[in-house]
């Protein structure tokens, strides 16, 4: 699978000119004969609290329908992150992250299971409730968003099926060395393929330094961008199964003894 990183310096509260950024990186990724290109976490916004200015319809997103025509004239897939609307005035919205193909099918749509506390992002965004995972482009792939990262339980229950998980983000330059740690360490845990794209840039008094990168299930990064707007190209292969059933660390695992320790903690 040939994947883009699109590492985006979004304009802030701005879909109108974040999208013709992200729709240069998309036509840049599609001549290099890329099958998916993934934006960083509220792709054309960045991290706003600003339901009233940013938030859309959850079944009527502006965002999605956009991503959906460009999917579709380039031939190529394209992952992204929105800020979606309550169901009822009044109602948190939810922070979602959605997977389209290059037909501009919609392939998955996450809502973040973890909105991020110390942020205040809760006040402002409910917690979804499902993993998912789901078949594409011949492998399996799971979604997860920022600070998500930090839960690696959640990332062991969707290697059950998953092979490559697409990680997007808004994660600060001041915690950079944390973002790479944790994203080699969840491929090394679960001997899966780790795909992290974060922003680049300033916005609402953050500094974004990127480091989108690739990781392999044995923990190696593929490929890499820092303190730039671009677009990285790297190749995923299918060696994460071989390399389960050869090393298989997921059949040592005692979740049975695990939850009793959960069991009794709650």
């Amino acid at each position: 699978m040939r994947v883009a990183l699109g590492q985006l310096d979004m304009v802030w509260e701005d879909k109108v000119r974040s999208y013709r950024k992200a729709e240069r990186m998309a036509e840049e990724a599609a001549t290099a004969g890329c099958e998916v290109i993934i934006f960083p976490e509220m792709s054309l916004t960045g991290f706003s609290m600003n339901l009233e200015k940013i938030g859309e319809p959850l079944h009527h997103s502006q965002t999605v329908g956009q991503m959906q025509k460009l999917a579709k004239k380039l031939g190529i897939a394209a992952a992204f992150g929105w800020a979606a609307l309550g169901m009822e005035a009044g109602e948190k919205g939810t922070n979602r992250f959605t997977l389209v193909d290059s037909s501009g099918r919609i392939v998955a749509d996450y809502a973040k299971l973890h909105p991020f506390s110390y942020g205040q992002e809760d006040l402002y965004y409910a917690k979804g409730n499902e993993i998912i995972t789901v078949p594409f482009l011949g492998r399996t792939v799971s979604l997860f968003i920022c600070y998500d990262l930090r839960f690696p339980e959640i990332f062991q229950v969707a290697a059950r099926k998953a092979d490559i998980f697409f990680i997007i983000a808004n994660w600060p330059s001041v915690r950079s060395a944390h973002w790479e740690t944790l994203l080699r360490a969840r491929a090394v845990e679960t001997q899966s393929y780790v795909v992290g794209v974060n922003c680049v840039g300033k916005r609402d008094g953050m500094v974004y330094s990127g480091e989108s990168m690739a990781v392999d299930s044995l923990g190696n990064i593929l490929g890499k961008i820092s303190n730039k707007e671009g677009v990285l190209v790297c190749d995923l292969d299918d060696r994460a199964w071989r390399l389960r059933q050869k090393f298989a660390t997921a059949a040592d695992r005692r979740e049975d003894f695990y939850r009793k320790y959960f069991d009794v903690l709650h």
